[in-house]
């Protein structure tokens, strides 16, 4: 199985890219008489366009090329719309991580590059007041942005964990309500054999009548425990396990099944609809994928972050002779009505050689107001 770190969202990788790009066209104009200022602001744009095709540079890295060549631009040229390729970078630095040292070097890179074609010999620009400031305002612009990205997470773990607390408060109350119908049951059973003990030898009809009543409550309880007893857990048994991609996974495989699993996307932070939801529709289809897979061949599970979405996919190369209708499970047409109830959406055919099964589900759907029982 491979790992891989969550993806960070597009739509802000696509926000920074409009000043990035709007800054650079008009730098590029303001320095068309310098090709190496030119050179400079194509080298600045180099850390942006691996942010945009999903190939991050290390941080570091990433600093030293979206300002030093601002830098030098501003020494060739003077002050210019360059220095929004700086603001920019100084507030998505400190977005992805807010510590007190990152922002106080951001501060002090913020405020003094505009002022650094003053000490190379240029003469004062007012501008360079405006572009300090709006290097400070963009910093405070990233720390407000990793606030939130960090209660973003710490809202989705907590709403996890109270669904699992909703959970367990249920199984208590259902553990409770079979004690009180076993105890009542008992109770009157032993009453009834206690008393057709007493009378078996001189009234054989009533101790009958007596056991047989005893044993319609036994019965009656029995149905009873049974209704219940399936909806709950062995003490110490984690809730969300049942919803393990891992553990499902596993199952499979320890049946001879091969399966290549890729999560992208972190399930502990989903919300709990999402979560069991995703989890419903890998489970059916890897059901029919391991009935009508081709021997020695692998089903592929990725589940990856895109856009605000989770994605589910199960590919298994397509049996050569006729599909037969699936004969139980969820059923892919039963858990479209689920899926699109989260606001997601369901697809499954062919594709090529193989038969393809892909949800999309809202990273943000809203826990239910009630579990069902």
């Amino acid at each position: 199985m491979s790992e891989r770190r969550p993806e960070r969202p597009r739509q802000l990788e696509r926000l920074w890219a409009v000043p990035v790009v709007l800054g650079a066209a008009a730098a590029a104009v303001t320095s068309w008489g310098s090709p190496v200022a030119v050179a400079l602001i194509v080298v600045a744009l180099l850390p942006w366009v691996a942010e945009q095709v999903r190939r991050p540079l290390p941080e570091w890295v990433f600093a030293a090329l979206a300002i030093a060549p601002v830098v030098g631009i501003t020494v060739l040229v003077d002050l210019n719309a360059s220095m929004f390729l700086v603001t920019s970078a100084l507030s998505q630095l400190v977005g992805r991580r807010s510590s007190r040292e990152r922002i106080a070097a951001a501060a002090v890179i913020g405020v003094v590059v505009p002022f650094v074609p003053v000490l190379a010999g240029w003469s004062f620009n007012v501008g360079a007041v405006y572009f300090a400031i709006g290097n400070l305002l963009a910093i405070v612009v990233g720390v407000l942005l990793a606030r939130t990205r960090s209660l973003a997470t710490e809202l989705r773990t907590a709403d996890a964990r109270l669904a699992v607390a909703q959970a367990q408060e249920e199984r208590t109350a259902l553990a409770r309500d079979v004690h009180d119908l076993v105890a009542h049951s008992l109770t009157v059973v032993v009453l009834q054999i206690g008393g057709a003990r007493r009378i078996l030898r001189s009234d054989r009809d009533a101790a009958e009548a007596a056991l047989s009543q005893a044993e319609l409550v036994c019965r009656e309880s029995l149905d009873g425990v049974r209704e219940v007893v399936g909806l709950l857990r062995t003490e110490g048994d984690d809730p969300l396990r049942s919803w393990s991609l891992d553990h499902l996974v596993d199952t499979y495989r320890s049946a001879g099944v091969a399966i290549d699993l890729d999560l992208r996307a972190d399930l502990d932070a989903l919300p709990i609809i999402t979560r069991g939801t995703l989890f419903r529709v890998v489970q059916e289809a890897l059901a029919n994928a391991a009935r009508y897979r081709t021997p020695s061949s692998t089903i592929d599970v990725v589940i990856r972050q895109d856009l605000g979405m989770v994605v589910g996919r199960v590919t298994n190369v397509r049996p050569r002779g006729p599909r037969v209708p699936s004969t139980g499970g969820y059923g892919l047409p039963g858990l479209r009505e689920q899926v699109e109830r989260v606001g997601g959406g369901i697809e499954s055919g062919p594709a090529g050689d193989r038969w393809v099964v892909e949800c999309r589900l809202p990273t943000d759907a809203a826990r239910p107001m009630e579990v069902s029982r």
